[in-house]
């Protein structure tokens, strides 16, 4: 029934059973969607444990816990065998006969420096000495002698050790044009070396310089070239360091 001027709306039963059905319906349709949101969220709960790494950290391996017959490794170390180590240097067989080697060269070379030092490489222990030279490399002679003698004048060599090796070079001078020494220190040394026990300047004469080595005994030696700088290289056989 509806009056005039006044509107009023009157339900019918059959009205309100559609709107109730219609409100069930919406309810269950929130009641769901809450359902799926619960879920959601203890899904995602799930999977951030609480072994995930702190701010900084790099998350790395995990230790596995020492046991009687695992013990943990300790942080750092590896359980793989490490490198091979390298054989132990050995004296080598290097023959010991005079050599030689002839070399015709302009201008004159000039010894500049001579040094000593025990080398252990590639399995071989040996004392060095390096002849450093400026203007190339002069030819040379190499043989053990008796003794070794001070050109122009004829005396011995006193030279520490029971072997005594003489190394001749030519052309080849260790003073400059005015006379003056080329050499940057004297030729006094080699002493303390497993082998090598002492080197000298036996003469520095009309284009030969006499060098003089004493060793303690007759050993095995090589001779080798280098350049930049130009350097005769004469290696000793010599028992390794630390050697009874």
């Amino acid at each position: 029934m509806t009056r005039r001027g006044s509107r009023t709306t009157t339900s019918t039963p059959g009205a309100r059973a559609v709107h109730d059905a219609h409100e069930r319906r919406r309810a269950g349709a929130t009641r769901a969607l809450l359902l799926a949101s619960a879920l959601v969220v203890g899904a995602l709960a799930g999977c951030s444990g609480g072994d995930s790494p702190e701010p900084g950290s790099t998350g790395g391996p995990a230790t596995t816990p020492a046991t009687a017959g695992n013990p943990a490794a300790t942080p750092g170390t590896s359980s793989s065998p490490g490198p091979a180590r390298a054989p132990a240097a050995q004296a080598p067989n290097w023959p010991s006969d005079p050599t030689s080697l002839t070399r015709t060269i302009q201008p004159t070379p000039r010894l500049v420096e001579v040094r000593a030092a025990h080398n252990e490489e590639n399995g071989l222990s040996f004392d060095r000495v390096v002849l450093e030279f400026t203007g190339g490399l002069p030819g040379y002679s190499a043989r053990y002698v008796d003794e070794v003698v001070r050109p122009g004048e004829g005396s011995a060599l006193a030279l520490t050790g029971p072997s005594d090796f003489e190394i001749v070079l030519y052309p080849a001078a260790a003073h400059d044009d005015a006379g003056q020494s080329t050499l940057r220190a004297p030729v006094a040394g080699g002493g303390g070396l497993p082998t090598i026990q002492q080197i000298m300047l036996a003469g520095d004469f009309e284009g030969y310089i006499h060098l003089g080595i004493g060793l303690v005994g007759k050993a095995g030696y090589r001779v080798t070239e280098l350049t930049g700088p130009d350097r005769l290289i004469f290696d000793f056989a010599a028992r390794p360091t630390g050697a009874p």
